[in-house]
């Protein structure tokens, strides 16, 4: 049997993040990704 310590405070890591907004008009996703550090948009990877 395994006891679970309930004192210390869980560790955790946030890793793929997808949301999704109706912005009411057309955007260059592509465009985005190229200008701005760390994003990456992949149109044949949907994440919904």
């Amino acid at each position: 049997m395994h006891v679970i310590d309930l004192t210390r405070k869980p560790s955790y890591k946030i890793e793929n993040v997808v949301a999704s907004v109706n912005l009411h008009q057309r955007i260059d996703l592509n465009a985005i990704a190229e200008n701005i550090p760390n994003t990456e948009y992949n149109p044949g990877q949907s994440g919904l």
